[in-house]
């Protein structure tokens, strides 16, 4: 009897798989358009793109070479989503921020983090690198960035342009 509930029972786990499978793939794709929808509002430099995606009471934060510009000192950036959108103001200049790779996502339930290394391009020329890391919430069936930290490398970038 103990073999025939076993083997049961692993035969319904075994069929629910897929749906879990499934789910966190569609989880997956949503969050891979919503950073899309991250790098697009780089370009943009629009206030109201930014605020569509992210949480008003979440963090921005990062780190970046220091005044001498040396990568052993870093400045530390960081400020509520809502300043972070407020000081925002097209420039003028073209942004392309972009993976290097495939990013790694991590999914329980309502709460994920998207991690990947990535390149920035300031009017058709290299600026720098780094790594993207977000925090994500799933709210009313739709995720948001709560908390999005980066940091600026210049120095040992994989895909920066020869010199």
């Amino acid at each position: 009897m103990r073999v025939r509930t076993l083997f049961w029972l692993t035969g319904l786990y075994i069929l629910s798989a897929p749906t879990n499978a499934k789910a966190e793939s569609g989880d997956r794709q949503a969050i891979l358009d919503l950073m899309d929808k991250a790098f697009a509002a780089v370009r943009s430099g629009i206030a109201d793109d930014w605020r569509a995606i992210q949480l008003e009471e979440g963090t921005t934060l990062s780190f970046r070479p220091g005044a001498e510009g040396r990568p052993d000192e870093l400045e530390m950036r960081i400020s509520n989503n809502e300043d972070f959108i407020a000081d925002l103001k097209p420039d003028g200049h073209e942004y392309l921020e972009r993976w290097t790779g495939e990013p790694t996502i991590l999914i329980r339930g309502p709460i994920a983090v998207i991690w990947g290394e990535y390149e920035f391009w300031v009017d058709g020329t290299f600026s720098h690198c780094g790594v993207d890391s977000a925090d994500l919430v799933k709210i009313d069936g739709k995720w948001k960035v709560a908390n999005f930290m980066w940091t600026v490398e210049k120095e040992d970038c994989p895909t920066a342009p020869s010199h």
